[in-house]
């Protein structure tokens, strides 16, 4: 008798034995799945090393759905008795036909708008920390959404904005208790931190339209836009193998530091990641009302990409976006410590390495206006942020880096008229300082040209 007899015995009577022995389509939500991932997912190839004592019947008998399946194994594997196999020898043997049991991942943390549809639930109801997520379970993030996942093995999973996510499969063998992960991204973006598998008879699979990339204990991030024709996988840690959906063409062992494109075509070319961008000024206090990060550019992107988490784990995202410049801005940045995580995008739309900064968000806002009444300038402003605000306002006639004509540090009133001015070009600004919490925060605005003209009639 094989070796795990007792398993058979344990839980053998259980209702889990029996939903596990059910076809993949039976225990995830079957109309979830596009037919030929499920195809694929269903026909992926499991290896397991045969022990002293087992033999073909027994492991059928034990561990496929239906004893007559052996016959499928061993015209595979080329065998030619069935009850004689030596110890050592690898079986190739179709997942369809082996019993598993489901496994369940988990919610983390969730921002924003995101919805979960799985097992039949009606509408797309918001997912919550805690929260099971079980295979065939859709996933999506709007335009401010984020989810943080954690599956069975330790593996971590973040979908940020504008995404939709599909699990094709969450399950672990019975034969060779060796865990499968089938994910596929529809829309928008991927990142994994996959905990090292532990058993060879593990796999991992993240899916796009167009590529197929397989995984072992690897940090990497898979896109994937419908309006581009082109699969992107970028590995920051570990290799991956990065094959078009369709197996036209061979496999791409893509390693650390390197990024795959899959085209519509089914070719699959490789690149080296652009290098992390440096933040200009990391040790600022980001002030502004807008939340504005401002890089060194890199040579050779497009583009950059800023994501801000609560934790230097990323797996709370509060916020992203790129820009074409090296300017990248944040709306809704709210006041505390935070981790901006920066990134390079390449012509190729790969994203590069990544920097993480720890970052102060304390607003203090400012705005200001001028108005001319004959010969007279009134200048008004205001600030935003808490705390109390102290104002300096600075006027300059012709050059800006002369001596200033008017210097008023030190007002706590939000205007002030300047009288007796000639016609001429002048420049003024506004500066502020905030104290909250103990905290010092100061931001001026950057100079303002006036010409005034018939101010002496």
């Amino acid at each position: 008798m094989p070796k795990s007899d007792g398993l058979l015995r344990i839980i053998g009577p259980s209702l889990g034995w029996l939903l596990a022995g059910l076809p993949l389509c039976a225990v995830t939500t079957g109309a979830l799945a596009q037919p030929r991932e499920a195809a694929a997912v269903a026909d992926t190839l499991v290896d397991y090393r045969m022990a002293r004592g087992d033999h073909l019947y027994a492991l059928a008998r034990l561990y496929f759905l239906r004893q007559s399946d052996f016959a499928v194994v061993q015209r595979i594997n080329h065998i030619a008795d069935p009850l004689q196999i030596p110890v050592g020898t690898v079986l190739r043997i179709p997942a369809r036909l082996l019993r598993s049991e489901p496994l369940e991942a988990r919610v983390e943390a969730v921002r924003g708008t995101a919805s979960i549809q799985q097992g039949g639930s009606a509408g797309n109801p918001r997912p919550a920390a805690g929260m099971a997520v079980r295979p065939g379970a859709v996933l999506e993030t709007g335009a401010d959404g984020f989810l943080g996942l954690t599956l069975s093995n330790g593996s971590q999973i973040s979908i940020p904005t504008r995404s939709r996510v599909r699990i094709l499969a969450m399950r672990r063998f019975l034969l060779t208790k060796g865990v499968d992960f089938d994910i596929a991204v529809d829309r928008g973006k991927f990142e994994t931190q996959a905990t090292p598998l532990s058993s060879g008879a593990s796999q991992f699979r993240l899916r796009t339209p167009r590529a197929v990339s397989a995984i072992r204990g690897t940090v990497l991030r898979v896109g994937y836009q419908p309006d581009r024709e082109d699969s992107m996988t970028e590995v920051l840690d570990g290799s991956v193998a990065v094959q078009s959906a369709g197996g036209s063409a061979q496999a791409a062992i893509v390693p650390k530091g390197r990024g795959a494109v899959v085209a519509a075509t089914g070719s699959v070319k490789t690149e080296a990641l652009l290098a992390a961008p440096e933040i200009d000024d990391p040790g600022r206090i980001v002030s502004e009302p807008v939340a504005a990060f401002l890089l060194r550019p890199v040579p050779g992107a497009r583009g950059y990409h800023v994501q801000v988490a609560a934790d230097a784990g990323f797996s709370d995202l509060v916020g992203e976006a790129t820009a074409g410049g090296t300017q990248v801005a944040l709306p809704a940045l709210g006041n505390g410590r935070w981790f901006a995580r920066v990134s390079a995008i390449a012509a190729s739309g790969l994203e590069g390495e990544s920097q993480v900064y720890s970052i102060r968000r304390v607003l203090a806002g400012l705005d200001a206006g001028a108005e001319q009444d004959a010969d007279r300038l009134k200048f008004n402003w205001s600030g935003a942020g808490a705390g109390q605000r102290i104002y300096r306002f600075q006027m300059f006639r012709g050059d800006p880096r002369t001596r200033p004509m008017v210097d008023e540090p030190g007002l706590s009133t939000h205007a002030l008229t300047v009288s007796g001015v000639d016609d001429g070009v002048y420049y003024w600004r506004v500066g502020m300082r905030q104290y909250a919490d103990g905290d010092v925060v100061e931001n001026w605005l950057p100079f303002q040209k006036l010409t005034v003209t018939g101010a002496g009639r």
